[in-house]
């Protein structure tokens, strides 16, 4: 991954301890890509909770269709949700 010659800081350390753990930037399971990791590790508690309160209130506007409300609702979930730990009983 070329991203890994610009890391500094802190992002640079925590790839350094969870690089063996980490298959590609943003493809398959959020627990394997570099992206969804970052997110978990250095958002801020005040993001994360925005991100819970719009996927708590995400609602399907009149224009919209079908299939960009579904790509929208998917986004949210994977930010609130990245390792799909949620049971479904749960889930919206």
């Amino acid at each position: 991954m070329i991203i890994v010659v610009y890391l500094r800081g802190a992002a640079a350390n925590y790839y350094e301890e969870e690089h063996v753990n980490i298959n590609a930037w943003a493809d398959g399971n959020a627990a394997n890509n570099l992206k969804d990791l970052f997110i978990v590790r250095f958002a801020l508690d005040s993001t994360k909770d925005i991100w819970y309160s719009d996927y708590l209130n995400c609602r399907q506007d009149i224009i919209e269709s079908v299939e960009e409300y579904n790509n929208y609702f998917k986004k949210l979930q994977k930010k609130v949700d990245p390792n799909n730990g949620i049971p479904a009983a749960n889930t919206i």
